[in-house]
């Protein structure tokens, strides 16, 4: 949310009500997180670029990142369910 939040920043552009909402989705033997989802919903005058920065945010997010290389994440841009 940090890299999002700075994303904006960084461009001047407003955004308000900011969340983020993660699902953990489980494999069976072992017990472990086979997926996670991250799903991103923030107010903004402009849907196309909260999608961009979300994709950009995605890209240098250091959790992410770090995941990827052990689970699938996916990250949505959209309201939490």
């Amino acid at each position: 949310m940090s890299t999002l939040l700075a994303a904006f920043r960084a461009r001047e552009v407003e955004i308000s009500n900011a969340r983020v909402e993660v699902a953990g989705f489980l494999a069976d033997s072992p017990t472990r997180f086979r997926s996670v989802e991250l799903r991103v919903a923030a107010e903004s005058s402009d849907q196309e670029l909260l999608e961009r920065l979300v994709e950009i945010a995605d890209r240098g997010c250091i959790m992410t990142n770090t995941l990827r290389g052990t689970l699938d994440v996916r990250v949505i841009v959209g309201a939490p369910v």
